[in-house]
């Protein structure tokens, strides 16, 4: 009786203090531009630790505030922010966002430049899938400066391959944009695929759960309290990161036998995905990974292309995994780049240690994205290059 009772406050108490249990993230299929978020939809995100977030998109499928007018953008200093789930950030509520703390920010310390912002992210995309944000979205304000928001794994979304290895997507027929080398060394641009999701890797079949298994499975659909304990449990107990994944190496062999992959895949299989991204850290590199960072070079290049041909400022913001664990070869990698094309580089974890910061308290304690905190500095670090650099404001109003 008494574990009954205790039973029942404990579930009882977990349904006043946790709002939801699973997530909702509605998307749709928009042509030219990729696999985006409904518009005015609503999103539930959890992970059952850290955050229990809800929010709404705007007219144009981003979860942000309605962009503004024309006409407001051009009678600002108008930032628009494009990046992936740094810059989606549904965990957290809008009004935390770095790009709206930035606004907050520059209205108190900076009025005379009246800043206004826009943000344009979605998860999973790298520099050439978020092409069509600015074509499509962002170049319609006519921003003053555009902010690129770059994270450790962009080198390997903006590869085909190596995001098929970890989405399941096929690289020919992918959700967004991306491009492919021709023959003559090229790049061809191919459009986001509609038929996409019929058209995935081919997934091993599903061995069936123990039954013990099963039953849990089916308690943590029912229980907050067991949908809270298995949260915690998957943290303290997380899968080998160096058990071998059947899939991946399925993958992995379905694409080497593509003539269009093969090559690229000589000499290399993965067989756990904790063994793709910190590739990028070596000196002699397969060639899959010479191609992602020739892609991602490529992106650059087309970003940079538009900045200068809209009269547009841009900038990288590097977030704050750049410059830990295992990254700083990734960083390095990215700034030659940047410093190449003549693009300036915020050093969001560059900034954190000079203000006397935490890396590790940017981010949520059992999730890698930003925080309240996380998003706070970068809004400070774009700050303080918007006050060393207030011509990008005061240059050239846009005609």
């Amino acid at each position: 009786m008494g574990l009954a009772l205790i039973a029942v406050a404990g579930e009882s108490y977990f349904r006043l203090t946790v709002p939801f249990v699973d997530s909702s993230v509605p998307w749709q299929f928009v042509p030219e531009v990729g696999q985006m978020l409904k518009p005015n939809a609503e999103i539930r995100i959890t992970n059952g630790l850290d955050f229990w977030t809800i929010s709404r998109t705007n007219s144009l499928g981003f979860p942000d505030r309605e962009p503004p007018s024309s006409e407001r953008a051009a009678a600002s200093c108008h930032i628009a922010m494009i990046g992936d789930s740094f810059v989606e950030a549904i965990r957290v509520p809008i009004a935390d966002k770095f790009h709206v703390r930035l606004e907050e920010l520059a209205a108190r310390e900076l009025s005379h430049l009246k800043v206004t912002t826009s943000a344009f992210g979605r998860t999973n995309t790298g520099q050439i899938n978020q092409l069509p944000f600015y074509d499509q979205f962002a170049s319609r304000l006519r921003p003053d400066l555009l902010v690129l928001v770059f994270v450790p794994n962009d080198f390997m979304d903006n590869s085909p391959p190596l995001s098929a290895l970890i989405s399941g997507r096929d690289p020919d027929r992918d959700a967004f944009l991306t491009v492919a080398r021709e023959a003559d060394g090229t790049f061809r641009r191919r459009p986001p695929d509609s038929g996409w999701q019929e058209n995935t890797l081919p997934r091993l079949p599903l061995l069936p759960k123990p039954w013990l298994q099963a039953l849990w499975a089916d308690v943590t659909e029912e229980s907050r309290v067991a949908s809270s304990l298995d949260a915690k449990m998957s943290v303290m107990f997380p899968p080998a990161a160096k058990r071998q994944d059947p899939q991946l190496i399925a993958w992995a062999a379905l694409l080497s036998r593509r003539p269009s992959y093969a090559s690229l895949l000589d000499g290399w299989r993965p067989t756990t995905r904790g063994n793709i991204r910190p590739m990028f850290a070596k000196k002699n590199l397969p060639p899959v990974f010479e191609e992602a960072l020739e892609f991602t070079a490529f992106g650059l290049d087309q970003f940079k292309a538009r900045a200068e041909r809209d009269g547009v400022s841009l900038a990288i913001l590097a977030v704050h995994l750049m410059g830990r664990g295992d990254n700083p070869p990734l960083f390095e990698r990215m700034n030659a780049m940047a410093q190449a094309r003549g693009i300036p580089v915020v050093n969001q974890h560059d900034y954190i240690v000079r203000q006397g910061g935490r890396i590790e308290d940017a981010s949520f304690a059992h999730d890698f994205h930003w925080n309240a905190a996380g998003h706070q500095w970068a809004a400070e670090a774009l700050l303080e290059y918007l006050k060393r650099n207030q011509e990008i404001c005061t240059y050239w109003k846009r005609v």
